[in-house]
């Protein structure tokens, strides 16, 4: 009989271990050194998890062949042919998002502020990347250009969209050694 219960524990064990092994969507792409970088640089923050977002945004993200994760994006943005990161940071504190762009240096990690247009609701902001191309600015947007505003914009590297699910986005590129942005949707 005690065989038997440890046959059936081992069993148990061995079952669980699977789900050990596949760690939240967000957190399995971001490497220890970026994330323990970004608490350190960040303290108000954490890390994405998948579930920062919305059930019907990480269901249609998975739907349409993502990770379920809206909160990291990986490409090349400086065209230095390294894995460059943007992660939506998550508020400790209330529901809060932020997002930086982080760029591996000799030494650590370089880190970009950029805007969202949704840090007061981390569930409902997303980070994604975009091929290197045009980008426009939307007819909807009347403001005047910000600094680093482009009504348009060749990236000639990928571009991090970072905005609101279903509301907007903003195309950043780093061009000529500085970030410049474009208004894409409203």
């Amino acid at each position: 009989m005690l065989r038997y219960g440890w046959i059936v524990g081992i069993a148990l064990i061995g079952a669980s271990a699977p789900a050990l092994a596949y760690p939240d969507a967000c957190q399995a792409l971001l490497p220890r050194s970026l994330s323990d970088a970004l608490a350190r640089a960040y303290p108000g923050y954490r890390s994405p998890l998948a579930t920062d977002n919305a059930p019907e945004d990480i269901a249609y993200n998975r739907a349409h062949g993502g990770t379920g994760c809206l909160g990291v994006g990986t490409g090349d943005f400086d065209g230095e042919g390294k894995k460059d990161f943007v992660v939506g940071l998550t508020a400790r504190k209330g529901s809060a998002g932020l997002v930086v762009i982080a760029l591996p240096r000799k030494g650590g990690w370089h880190f970009q502020r950029i805007q969202s247009g949704s840090e007061a609701a981390r569930f409902r902001q997303y980070v994604d990347v975009a091929n290197p191309g045009r980008f426009d600015r939307t007819l909807a947007a009347t403001r005047p250009l910000e600094p680093g505003e482009r009504s348009s914009l060749d990236c000639p590297n990928q571009a991090v969209m970072a905005g609101t699910v279903e509301a907007g986005a903003i195309a950043y590129c780093y061009k000529d050694g500085r970030w410049l942005h474009v208004v894409v949707s409203d």
